[in-house]
């Protein structure tokens, strides 16, 4: 996969994500599961816009749009087929999903001809690593296998 089709697919990906998460704030009862989904929505929308900037930089340095592997986002994106998820299987789903998204981009990563692209998908692989950690934590905390704190003590921001 060229560097262009790997911005494509991750754009597709973080969509993906946001819509995912929207629609599980929407239908969540806990006010702070709520929160949490709306916090990782923000997150991927900030996401796609990054790789939006990096799509055009290089679609305009190639001249030609890629065409998206529908089978491998098929294989990156998880699909819900239930529509009445419970908090811990929106919860175990975000995770299944934020682990395919940070593999991918550290794979795109260590592929990626500009080093510029190459930072942005390592960059974000650790951010959703981060999302991941932090679903985590929720379900930790749901099934009482952990700590949830109602306050964020530590960035989820990479320097």
């Amino acid at each position: 996969m060229n560097e262009l089709e790997a911005l494509a697919l991750a754009l597709e990906v973080e969509k993906a994500e946001l819509k995912f998460y929207i629609k599980l704030a929407k239908k969540a009862k806990d006010e702070r599961a709520k929160k949490m989904f709306l916090f990782l929505a923000g997150e991927e929308a900030e996401h796609w816009d990054i790789f939006e900037e990096k799509f055009v930089e290089a679609l305009v340095e190639k001249c030609e749009l890629p065409v998206v592997d529908k089978e491998l986002l098929e294989k990156l994106v998880v699909q819900v087929y239930e529509e009445n998820l419970s908090e811990v299987d929106a919860v175990k789903i975000g995770m299944e999903q934020e682990k395919l998204t940070w593999e991918f981009y550290e794979k795109a990563a260590k592929e990626a001809q500009h080093e510029s692209v190459r930072r942005t998908f390592e960059e974000l692989a650790k951010v959703e690593k981060a999302h991941y950690e932090l679903l985590k934590a929720q379900y930790d905390a749901v099934m009482k296998t952990g700590i949830w704190m109602d306050y964020q003590d530590s960035s989820l921001e990479v320097d």
